[in-house]
């Protein structure tokens, strides 16, 4: 395990499992996974395996993309995902890698303030239509179905679609901080409703999510 990973000895080596046994669930069950930097408790930051990458914030571990930026973004991070589970664990025997998962495929991402996610979850559930959540931080993420073309309307929710990706617990958000399950898949059979039935019970407009794939090129 790198040094600068998360703590030493027995807990450190049961996370990495945890983190290797999540990865590759994702990829059973469908989702392309995407090794992501770790956070680093020495350095206060992000690190990867990638020579010369100098993102100190969470960045997919796409060493191919420090060749040639425009053939890579074009295709998009997925082209670049592992997919099959005997190679996402063979890919994870080498550093604790966060667990991504590129939107805009296999499914979307609705991202809302924590204090909008619980009426929102509320909502969802009485109308049958609650799939996995995800909390990290102050945010809920809410994963759907992929909805396409992505709105452009102002507001705090962001959508997570083409370009973008999101962070699969037990994975360590800024700081440190867990992002955790509040919905496991496993409750929902991994039942994805569509995204526009997760935006139709908020009370305000939408935003496309800025982050994009080649943030991983540019320096912090």
């Amino acid at each position: 395990m790198p040094s600068s990973a998360v703590g030493r000895g027995v807990p450190a080596l049961r996370y990495r499992r945890a983190l290797a046994r999540a990865a590759v669930r994702a990829a059973a069950a469908g989702l392309p996974v995407v090794p992501g930097a770790w956070w680093s408790t020495a350095e206060r930051r992000f690190e990867c395996d990638v020579a010369g990458c100098t993102r100190t914030g969470p960045h997919p571990v796409v060493p191919a993309a420090y060749g040639g930026l425009g053939a890579i973004a074009g295709e998009g991070l997925a082209a670049h995902a592992i997919r099959h589970p005997a190679a996402v664990t063979a890919r994870w025997r080498r550093a604790p890698y966060a667990v991504l998962v590129p939107t805009g495929e296999t499914c979307d991402v609705v991202d809302v303030p924590a204090s909008t996610g619980r009426t929102l979850a509320l909502r969802l559930d009485a109308r049958s239509e609650l799939g996995p959540v995800i909390a990290a931080g102050a945010r809920w993420f809410f994963l759907t179905a992929p909805g396409g073309r992505l709105p452009a309307w102002g507001g705090d929710t962001l959508v997570h679609g083409l370009g973008s990706w999101i962070m699969l617990p037990p994975s360590l958000g800024p700081g440190g901080e867990p992002a955790g399950w509040l919905v496991r898949p496993g409750r929902t059979g991994w039942y994805l409703p569509t995204r526009d039935a997760v935006l139709r019970e908020l009370d305000g407009p939408a935003v496309p999510s800025q982050r994009r794939y080649d943030e991983a090129l540019r320096p912090a």
